[in-house]
């Protein structure tokens, strides 16, 4: 190596690691409820050298310094995060793929990237809209190409196997990966959501299969760019990759798809996150939202804010839900907005005002990185407004790599009032089911105290449920028996201020038949309802403005309350929360279709049990546990493990919870892995919040 090339080779280490830095740093706390950086609609001539794709060129997939995953990388070997866009679907929505709306992006919003929604089917390319999307797309990639962005053409595959359609995409990416080759700004999404589709199972009509095959289709054309392939379980299960990554057949330049929606995804879907980090597994969020699951209402700032920590602290790009005036709480632009660029702050929805403080702040302190050489902030945000969300911040769960743990934000207690009077009596209860879509809710708790003194020590809620919670935030399960909960306080919400409320939420998994609305709901043992207790439990549906609407277009549900109307997104950004029952009958968090543990329980067995710690984080751990059938024949029947844990499961996969109670808990098979071939095992795994000196190696272990 020359002297130059290896003075370079320093200087761009160094690049890395001061990026690297700058990144690990960020602590997302955008508003959406007032813009911290002007929208005036006001487009910038910008020299081309001085776009994103001026700058950084051509992207690819690789290693970089202080990150444990690999990453995009730009085409000098740096780091770097693309923030962008995505559109709605392009047969509904056309009228946003334009040059100017681009550049408002651009110029405005802080955004870098802009991914076209290609739906295959509902009404999409395969189905009649061919032509028009095709004109799109040229259309699309042309202005990109003029403005310096990047842009992701995405084969929308929405809830099905995309094997069905593989002919016809193979044959629209090798057409637009050839037409597209010399381009350095164009990124192949080749499955958006798929479901009920295993990343690898030998079949030959898995998730492996078709993206080796369509990656392999593109590469052929002579084009090496980035390739984006979905996972399963609508691109939730990215932890599932690292078994078998398409690099074991020699394929590069690809990453995997993570989807997220902060009101509905929460710590379940993190750790699968964090589980494919630690495993090296390259993720790309090509789409999220701040909305519940369903893209209209039940926004959670303070959890996409988590989100956006978690994604910017592992350079991680990210494209938002979505770019139009749908009406819906994830649309960018409020529904009385009839511009299709140069918008101002006044015509941007919460989502939309989040995006861009959110996005412009990641800009401005990359953009300080480059100006000041290793250090800076950039530019300031003028008078940004707090996060307007009531509800403390859960304490996120760090990320699981030892080297780069997620700092978790714990939510202050409230302050106290001057007059020093306390209470421990008097709190009331609230229970709300927040969205149902059949094979899974997530539930509200509001704990209330409607006196004039500060309510101190704790607080403890009790209810019978006809599910299993899957994960809970915001709260401690204390213990679990049947169907009844004991939930207490998360210690920093146990002192509740005059006339205020906490609450806890959380996800269960349940029969369509069933409601999701807990029963005989009590809290410190006095049962809502009660005489001269103003507790209830409410058995309506949070709705907003937008969800309420009475719209022709968004009336054709089925029997799931699944949208089905040919104007309207169909896909997960609907119905797709992470508890829904794949076709194998196992939930996206391994838990039993109907929430029920096994009732099958064999009298005795020649199982054994491992349980293995995976990784430790200091107030929480990664546990995974082996029961294993060292026999020539099959176990049948269901299997049953019980142990003893210094500290609390937070979130649990293949498996259920039976019984909890203190430190003891008892766990079941799943409802398809009760069975375990000779000689072969079965895992179940979850995650824990502990103390700091708390051990994470379960104990007392015991199967049968």
């Amino acid at each position: 190596m020359s002297a130059q090339s290896a003075a370079a080779a320093q200087s761009a280490a160094a690049s890395s690691a001061d990026y690297a830095q700058v990144m690990k740093s960020y602590t997302a706390d955008a508003s959406g409820d007032s813009l911290a950086y002007p929208v005036t609609g006001t487009l910038k001539d910008v020299a081309y050298k001085d776009t994103p794709v001026g700058q950084h060129g051509r992207l690819s997939i690789g290693k970089a310094a202080g990150f444990s995953a690999p990453t995009v990388l730009d085409e000098h070997g740096q780091p770097f995060q693309l923030r962008g866009a995505s559109t709605h679907g392009v047969q509904w929505f056309p009228q946003y793929i334009n040059r100017d709306a681009f550049q408002s992006l651009r110029d405005e919003w802080g955004i870098n990237m802009v991914r076209l929604a290609l739906y295959p089917r509902e009404g999409g390319y395969l189905q009649g809209s061919q032509a028009k999307m095709d004109a799109k797309i040229e259309e699309a990639v042309t202005a990109a190409n003029e403005l310096g962005m990047y842009v992701i053409l995405d084969w929308h595959v929405l809830n099905y196997n995309p094997n069905e359609d593989a002919a016809k995409a193979e044959e629209f990416f090798t057409k637009y990966a050839a037409k597209y080759k010399n381009l350095k700004n164009v990124l192949y999404e080749i499955d958006n959501e798929p479901t009920s589709t295993s990343w690898y199972d030998g079949s030959g009509n898995d998730l492996y299969t078709y993206s080796k095959r369509l990656t392999k289709a593109i590469r052929a054309t002579g084009n090496q760019s980035i390739v984006i392939c979905g996972t399963n379980t609508w691109s939730q299960d990215v932890d599932a990759v690292a078994a078998k990554p398409l690099s074991a057949d020699g394929l590069t330049n690809v990453a995997y798809t993570l989807h997220f929606y902060a009101g509905t995804h929460y710590d379940n879907i993190k750790n699968k996150l964090r589980t494919a980090l630690a495993a090296g597994t390259p993720v790309f969020v090509t789409e999220f939202g701040i909305t519940d699951a369903s893209g209209w209402g039940g926004i959670d700032i303070a959890n996409a804010n988590d989100w956006m920590t978690l994604l910017t602290r592992n350079n991680i790009s990210y494209a938002a839900w979505s770019l139009c005036n749908k009406g819906e709480g994830a649309s960018y632009l409020k529904e009385s907005t009839s511009k299709t660029s140069k918008w101002t702050g006044s015509e941007l929805s919460t989502s939309g005002i989040w995006l861009v403080n959110t996005s412009r702040r990641i800009q401005a302190m990359v953009d300080g990185l480059s100006q000041s050489g290793g250090s800076g902030s950039g530019e300031t945000p003028t008078d940004p407004t707090p996060d307007p969300t009531s509800d403390p911040t859960p304490d996120p769960t760090p990320d699981p790599t030892p080297s780069e743990p997620t700092d978790p934000t714990t939510p202050t207690d409230p302050t106290e009032p001057s007059d020093p009077q306390t209470t421990t009596t008097g709190l009331t209860v609230e229970a709300k089911v927040s969205s149902d879509w059949g094979m899974g809710a997530n539930v509200n708790v509001t704990v209330s105290n409607p006196s004039d003194a500060m309510y101190k020590g704790g607080w403890k809620v009790e209810f019978d449920l006809a599910g299993t919670i899957t994960n809970l935030w915001c709260g401690k399960v204390v213990s679990h028996t049947g169907n009844h909960y004991v939930v207490s306080d998360a210690s920093w919400n146990a002192s509740i201020a005059p006339k205020q409320s906490t609450s806890f939420g959380f996800g269960v998994s349940k029969t369509p038949t069933s409601s999701a609305l807990p029963t005989n709901l009590t809290v410190n043992g006095v049962a809502a309802g009660a005489s001269g207790d103003s507790s209830k439990v409410s058995g309506s549906t949070d709705s907003s403005a937008d969800s309420s609407k009475d719209s022709s277009k968004d009336s054709s549900k089925d029997s799931n309350g699944q949208k089905t109307s040919d104007d309207q997104k169909n896909d997960s950004s609907d119905t797709k929360p992470a508890d829904t029952k794949p076709s194998d009958g196992q939930s996206s968090d391994g838990q039993p279709s109907d929430g029920q543990p096994s009732d099958a329980k064999p009298a005795a067995s020649a199982l054994a049990a491992e349980a293995k710690v995976n990784s430790n984080w200091a107030v929480g751990a990664t546990v995974q546990v082996v029961v294993n059938n060292k026999t020539d024949a099959a176990h049948e029947g269901g299997w049953t493990v019980e142990f003893d844990l210094d500290g609390d499961i937070t979130n649990l996969w293949n498996g259920t919870i039976a019984s909890h109670k203190g430190n003891h808990y008892v766990i079941t098979n799943a409802s398809w892995n009760g069975t375990i071939a000779a000689k072969q095992n079965a895992t179940l795994g979850f995650t824990m919040s502990k103390s700091l000196f708390a051990s994470a190696e379960p104990t007392n272990v015991t199967v049968r």
